[in-house]
């Protein structure tokens, strides 16, 4: 007998824990995880055009990181829905492509990274990819004499 090990529970209860801790800091400042989510969502939509004509880096990288959960949440729907086809895979790995441009957003900012923030890319990492890291294992089957 096979006994499967629940690797994407885990692993959608360790995203939803990661947006409650603490995601990047600096020396007078902590980010819980959900407000740096919503953060980088809402503020493109509030920002100026002139900050968009004097750092256009830092707006699409707040712009792409907004969209992270977006696009993680997207692709878990997609394999929930549809299995492992190909637009899964492809949303899979744009997503964890679109994760540096969180750490611009921190340099521009002059934050560090914390254990919400780590947390949140484990936790991605072994949702998107649960199929391929979830293993097997035999269980002896009981004898019957």
């Amino acid at each position: 007998m096979v006994k499967e090990r629940p690797v994407f529970p885990l692993a959608v209860f360790a995203y939803a824990l990661s947006f409650g801790l603490t995601a990047a800091s600096n020396k007078t400042l902590t980010v819980p995880g959900y407000y740096c989510a919503s953060g980088a969502f809402l503020s493109p939509f509030a920002v100026d055009s002139g900050f968009v004509e004097r750092n256009p880096m830092a707006y699409i990288a707040v712009l792409i990181s907004g969209w992270i959960n977006i696009a993680c949440l997207v692709s878990l729907t997609i394999r929930w829905r549809s299995g492992n086809g190909r637009a899964f895979r492809i949303l899979r790995v744009i997503t964890l492509l679109m994760v540096p441009f969180c750490w611009i957003v921190f340099y521009d900012e002059n934050l560090f990274p914390r254990e919400g923030h780590v947390l949140w890319i484990v936790a991605m990492v072994f949702a998107l990819f649960s199929d391929s890291l979830s293993s097997s294992r035999e269980v002896p089957a009981a004898s019957t004499s």
